[in-house]
């Protein structure tokens, strides 16, 4: 059977499982894949911490100015909800 025959097959028996067959199908994919491909799972994890970093990068005082200005224009339009509220709307 070649691989895109096999591919094929794969699919269909993913569209047909139910959760619990997914789960179990996850797991064994998941452990094939850290025993026969660590490096892409390292290089995927690489690339999620530096997202991550990337993101937390300092702000400039102009960035930060910016968001409180919309923050402050977000109060004053009554956009902005505190969780006491929040609460209240879904009666909890």
């Amino acid at each position: 059977m070649g691989v895109d025959q096999i591919k094929e097959r794969l699919h269909l028996r993913i569209e047909q499982a139910d959760e619990k067959i997914l789960q179990v199908l996850d797991e064994l994919a998941e452990s094939l894949f850290k025993n026969y491909q660590p490096d892409a799972l390292e290089q995927a994890r690489r690339e999620r911490i530096a997202t991550y970093e990337a993101s937390l990068k300092p702000m400039t005082k102009e960035e930060l100015v910016a968001r409180a200005l919309a923050s402050q224009a977000d109060i004053e339009a009554d956009r902005i909800h505190d969780l006491d509220e929040v609460k209240r709307t879904l009666d909890l």
